[in-house]
C-alpha cells in the first residue's frame, strides 16, 4: 500500500468518525426536544383539563365543597376558586370540608374548624377506608364514648353532618327541591372517598396517588341531592421550581415517579420536622443533614444499588411515600386574624348560618366527632410545623389558553386533513396467497378422516344410482328428438 492510499484511508476514517459524532449529537438533541415538547404539552394539556372540568362541576353546581386536608388546609384552599364560584352565580354556596380529621390532635381540629367557620361552613369529616365494594359503614359516635377507640375503626365519620347541612339549604331555598353538589379540591385530598363514604357504595375510583379521577363523574344520592366528582387539579402554577415545587410535592400533587428531583422535598421535611421525631419513626441514628438521613434511610430500608452503594433516590421516594400516607405525624396551626378581618368575618357568619341552620348541625357535630378525637397529650407522636401557605390559581390565563388551544387545534386539524388528501396514495390490490399442499398431506395420512372425499364419493354414488334406476337424463335421444321436429 502506498503512502497516499495510507492518507486517504485514514482521512476516510476522520469524516467517518465525525460523522458518526454528529450523528450522536443530533440524535441526543432531538431526544431532548421530544422530551421538552412532550414537558410543554402535558403542562398545556394539565391547565386546559383543569379549566374544562372544573368549569363543568361549577356550571352545574349549587353547592360546591372544597375538600380540604386536616393537617394543612391552608395549603389545600384556593381563594381563587372560591372567587369563581360565586361569580358565576350570586346563588351557589361553598362548603369546606375538613377531611382525614382522625390524622390531627383535638385542640388542632377545634383550632381549624373555628379558623375556617368564620368564613365559610366547615365540617369536620373521615373518609371510609374500608375494602368492600358495598355497604360502607358510617359511624355516630356518643359522647361517652372513650378517644382511645373512637377513631379505630375504618368506618366513615362526619357523613350526618354534611348531609344535615345539605338538606337544611335544600329545604330553605325556595327554588329548587333538589340540587347538585360539585366537588373540588387538591389531588389525594379524598374527593371519591367522599362519594363512596356517602353513597356507602363504591361508586367512584379512589387511590392514594394523584391523577386516579380523569373525568367528571356523577353520583345521584337521593331524589334531593345529586354529586360531581371532579379530577384532583394542581391550583399552584406549573412552572414553579425551587422551594415552590418542593412544596407542590408535599403537597402530594405530583406523582412521586414523575420528580425530576424527589430529595428536594425531602430536604423540606428535614427543615420542618424534628431530627428526633424523625429518626424515632424510621429507626436511623443521629444525621446533620439530608443527604446523611437518606442513606441511613437507603441502609436501614435496603435501599442499594449494584455494588452496595446506597440509592439515595429510591429512600427519598419511600420518605415522600411515608409523608402523603399520614405515617409521618405531622400538624399546623391556623394563622392570627386582624381586627378588621375579623369584623369581616361575623358578617359572613350570619349569612351563611340562616341558609344552612349551621348552629344546630354544628352542636350535633361536635358530639359525634370532635369529643372523639385524642388530644394533644394522647398523641405524643404528633409534632406541629409550617404551612406550605396559600394556594393560588390564575383561572384567567388557564380560560384563554384553552379557547387559544380549540382555535389552534381546529385549523392545525383542518391542515393536516388537507395534507394527509394532497399526498394520500391508493393501497395496492393484495396477491391472492398461494394454495399450500399441508391440507392435502393432512387429509391423506392414514387412518386420518377426509370430509372432501366423502362428499365427492357420496355424490358419485347418487349419479350411479340415477344412471342404474332409468333416471338419468339421455343427451343423445334429446338431441336427436330435437333435431327430427
Amino acid at each position: 500500500m502506498t503512502e497516499q492510499q495510507v492518507n486517504d484511508s485514514a482521512s476516510m476514517g476522520d469524516v467517518a468518525q465525525k460523522a458518526e459524532h454528529k450523528q450522536q449529537a443530533y440524535e441526543s438533541n432531538k431526544r431532548l426536544k421530544t422530551s421538552l415538547q412532550a414537558v410543554s404539552s402535558d403542562r398545556d394539556s394539565s391547565r386546559r383539563a383543569f379549566y374544562k372540568e372544573f368549569m363543568k362541576v361549577v356550571d352545574a353546581a349549587d353547592v360546591v365543597i372544597e375538600v380540604l386536608d386536616a393537617r394543612d388546609p391552608l395549603s389545600c384552599r384556593c381563594l381563587d376558586v372560591e372567587r369563581l364560584v360565586r361569580r358565576s352565580g350570586a346563588d351557589k354556596k361553598v362548603i369546606l370540608l375538613l377531611n382525614k380529621i382522625d390524622l390531627v390532635p383535638r385542640e388542632v381540629a377545634e383550632a381549624w374548624l373555628k379558623y375556617l367557620r368564620e368564613e365559610l361552613p366547615t365540617v369536620a369529616f373521615k373518609c371510609s377506608t374500608q375494602k368492600q365494594a358495598s355497604n360502607l359503614g358510617q359511624r355516630h359516635l356518643p359522647k361517652a364514648q372513650s378517644s382511645d377507640s373512637a377513631l379505630q375503626g375504618s368506618e366513615c365519620l362526619g357523613a350526618n353532618t354534611l348531609l344535615q347541612l345539605l338538606k337544611n339549604y335544600t329545604r330553605n331555598s325556595d327554588t329548587k327541591t333538589a340540587i347538585t353538589v360539585g366537588v373540588v379540591g387538591f389531588p389525594n385530598v379524598g374527593k371519591s372517598s367522599l362519594l363512596n363514604s356517602l353513597k356507602r357504595t363504591r361508586v367512584a375510583q379512589a387511590g392514594n396517588t394523584p391523577g386516579v379521577t380523569r373525568a367528571v363523574q356523577e353520583v345521584v344520592l337521593d331524589k334531593h341531592l345529586r354529586l360531581l366528582d371532579s379530577p384532583g387539579i394542581v391550583f399552584a402554577d406549573s412552572d414553579s421550581t425551587g422551594a415552590d415545587a418542593a412544596a407542590h410535592a408535599l403537597r402530594n400533587c405530583v406523582k412521586i415517579e414523575k420528580l425530576e428531583d424527589a430529595v428536594l422535598p425531602v430536604s423540606e421535611i428535614v427543615k420542618r420536622c424534628p431530627a428526633k421525631q424523625l429518626m424515632a419513626i424510621y429507626k436511623v441514628p443521629t444525621f446533620d443533614d439530608t443527604d446523611q438521613f437518606l442513606q441511613h434511610i437507603a441502609l436501614v430500608r435496603g435501599k442499594l444499588k449494584k455494588g452496595g452503594t446506597v440509592d439515595v433516590r429510591a429512600a427519598a421516594k419511600v420518605v415522600l411515600q411515608d409523608w402523603n400516607d399520614g405515617r409521618i405525624p405531622f400538624y399546623t396551626m391556623p394563622p392570627q386574624r386582624e381586627a378588621q378581618e375579623g369584623h369581616a368575618a361575623a358578617e359572613v357568619v350570619t349569612q351563611w348560618a340562616s341558609d344552612f341552620d349551621a348552629d344546630q348541625v354544628f352542636g350535633d357535630e361536635r358530639t359525634a366527632v370532635i369529643d372523639g378525637l385524642p388530644s394533644l397529650e394522647e398523641s405524643s407522636d404528633h409534632f406541629q410545623t409550617q404551612s406550605n401557605g396559600p394556594a393560588t390559581a390564575s383561572l384567567e390565563d388557564m380560560q384563554q389558553g384553552a379557547v387559544l388551544h380549540l382555535s389552534h387545534d381546529s385549523s392545525s386539524d383542518d391542515e393536516e386533513q388537507a395534507q394527509d388528501m394532497d399526498h394520500t396514495e391508493l393501497p395496492e390490490p393484495k396477491a391472492p396467497k398461494p394454495t399450500s399442499d399441508q391440507t392435502a398431506e393432512l387429509y391423506n395420512a392414514s387412518g386420518q378422516f377426509n370430509p372432501h372425499a366423502a362428499r365427492a364419493l357420496k355424490k358419485k354414488a347418487k349419479k350411479q344410482q340415477k344412471r342404474s334406476s332409468g333416471d338419468a337424463y339421455d343427451f343423445a335421444e334429446a338431441f336427436g328428438a330435437k333435431a327430427a321436429v
